[in-house]
């Protein structure tokens, strides 16, 4: 087999990847979408996150995070 050119690789992680999801139903992908945002929040700080949710959200909505975790 030939090695690919730059462009031609990144098509065929891109085929590859449709062809992953096409074969997922929804709780699978939604698993996956959980999984990958739980890893991306990894190594952020409590206050990061904490000015991430009350920037895209709102305050109240931190509120009732900080409730539950507390909570559980």
């Amino acid at each position: 087999m030939n090695n690919l050119t730059t462009e031609q690789f990144e098509k065929l992680k891109s085929i590859y990847c449709a062809f992953i999801i096409e074969g997922m139903d929804v709780d699978c992908l939604m698993q996956m979408a959980y999984d990958m945002l739980l890893e991306s929040y990894a190594d952020v700080t409590e206050e990061q996150l904490k000015e991430e949710i009350a920037d895209f959200y709102d305050g109240t909505l931190l509120e009732d995070f900080m409730e539950e975790a507390v909570e559980n």
